[in-house]
């Protein structure tokens, strides 16, 4: 980790994302994306493959699916096949999905600190409820943003704007917890300062990717100003 930035003092608020740093949620996106790309005829993908086109939402997952396997489809095909991901997603749930180790202890942590807690997702508002809900850890968060609320998605900063807005956090007191280069972008471009996973599902080494601070795991994220 790289030096402290905090001066001892705690931050104003922890805003995570989600797959892939919180939750290691691709076999149940690998599940339900192959549903539908079985029902519609076209060859299955690879659990690690899918793994790596994770992070942008369902839209850009449809994309990735489609380029892996080298077919190109319409714009009114691609929200098609996005709009069922998204339903079969829901309907076949989180079975398949855990906590990366150290999270729950992280975010009771923080809890126990009184540091306001969001997070901040590419994933559709709705799914991020209900996962947290399914993971046992809904209660840990003050402040919820997914995609499909009107506001642009990751790494355009504003969805992570609105989170300290809303917890009433200055951005260079805050720090956002991700696992990709678009997390890092989207810490940049709002002025927070950000820490990446090394569990997270980016094709790079985390640290390579230009972070203030890179963690083995999230036990790690209350060293960062302690």
């Amino acid at each position: 980790m790289k030096a402290v930035c905090f001066d001892g003092k705690k931050p104003e608020a922890l805003i995570f994302d989600l797959d892939g740093t919180l939750a290691d949620s691709a076999p149940d996106i690998h599940r339900s994306l192959n549903a539908v790309l079985g029902h519609s005829g076209l060859p299955l993908l690879e659990l690690n493959a899918v793994q790596l086109m994770i992070g942008g939402g369902p839209e850009v997952l449809v994309r990735k699916a489609l380029g892996e396997l080298s077919l190109v489809a319409e714009s009114d095909e691609i929200k098609h096949l996005s709009m069922s991901f998204e339903h079969t997603y829901l309907e076949q749930g989180n079975a398949l999905t855990t906590l990366f180790r150290g999270a729950a202890d992280c975010l009771d942590h923080l809890a126990r600190q009184d540091i306001p807690i969001g997070l901040c997702s590419n994933k559709p508002e709705h799914i991020c409820h209900q996962l947290l809900l399914d993971l046992d850890i809904r209660r840990f968060f003050d402040a919820i943003q997914g995609s499909g609320t009107g506001l642009p998605t990751k790494p355009h900063p504003e969805a992570l704007l609105a989170i300290l807005h809303r917890l009433g956090a200055a951005p260079e007191r805050a720090l956002y917890v991700g696992d990709s280069k678009t997390d890092v972008e989207t810490a940049r471009a709002a002025g927070v300062p950000v820490a990446l996973v090394e569990c997270g599902y980016s094709a790079a080494p985390a640290i390579t990717l230009g972070a203030d601070w890179v963690v083995e795991g999230l036990w790690e994220i209350p060293l960062i100003w302690q």
